[in-house]
């Protein structure tokens, strides 16, 4: 049977028991062990409309399970997205406290200035390219915050895809300025390479991600506006963050990205 409301709620309250004091939950499956994804992003809009109940705005949107691997641990066939939100976002060279995190991991990532609204259906790589600003540098600070690792379908969009802050360097380039798909980073921990990547790490072409976003928003009656941050996914594997931790990232053609946590 569909999900109910109540359902619903109660799910909505588990998860901000966990932001608002901190300490990880049990996994969505103990509430509804056989949600499907259209339940969850019912959820979701439900997470987000408390976030916004709280004064908070969307600033833009993610993308997330862009790999085989990642949608194979989830037992799905496509990526998934989530919603930036302004009070989540933190400047390049910005301290973060680690004590506000549960079980947190740095990504690098790819972030698309969008300049022209992308309405899906049919979007392709080309029309995000052709809509999109600028690129810049960016970071997804990700908390699983459920008991045991649980990182599943349920957890993941319930949870508006882990996202705790991300990170937008100052940077900003043109698209046709960059050679995306063979775009290198790589991310040193406390001064020691810990991670390599190109950029079509991301279906191929980070565009693709983005597309993907666009498309999958006209499903739910949205799109991506103009004026709003587009992140591709991990284009580097999520690294675990601890107390003390730097993090220094190098994109080609874009600069670097650095964080610390304390």
């Amino acid at each position: 049977m569909p999900i109910s409301n109540e359902t619903i709620t109660a799910i909505t309250e588990h998860f901000f028991a966990a932001e608002d004091q901190r300490h990880p939950i049990e996994p969505v499956a103990s509430f509804q062990p056989n949600i499907t994804m259209t339940e969850c992003y019912q959820v979701q809009a439900a997470v987000l409309a408390e976030w916004q109940k709280r004064g908070y705005n969307i600033v833009g949107k993610k993308a997330a399970a862009t790999s085989q691997t990642a949608q194979a641990k989830m037992q799905i066939d496509e990526p998934i997205y989530g919603h930036l939100l302004d009070f989540q976002q933190a400047v390049s060279g910005a301290t973060l406290a680690a004590g506000h995190f549960i079980q947190p991991y740095i990504e690098c990532e790819l972030a698309f200035i969008i300049g022209q609204p992308l309405t899906g259906p049919n979007i392709t790589a080309d029309d995000v390219l052709a809509a999109t600003e600028a690129i810049a540098p960016a970071y997804d600070i990700v908390d699983f915050r459920t008991r045991e690792w649980q990182v599943g379908l349920g957890e993941a969009l319930c949870t508006n895809v882990y996202t705790r802050h991300f990170v937008v360097g100052e940077a900003r380039v043109a698209p046709d300025a960059l050679d995306l798909p063979t775009l290198a980073i790589s991310l040193a921990k406390n001064g020691a390479e810990v991670a390599t990547a190109t950029a079509g790490a991301i279906m191929g072409h980070p565009a693709r991600s983005i597309a993907w976003i666009a498309n999958k928003l006209a499903e739910h009656g949205r799109r991506l506006e103009a004026g709003e941050i587009a992140i591709t996914g991990a284009i580097t594997k999520p690294h675990p963050v601890v107390p003390g931790d730097h993090f220094e990232a190098t994109f080609a053609g874009l600069g670097t990205l650095a964080v610390q946590f304390t």
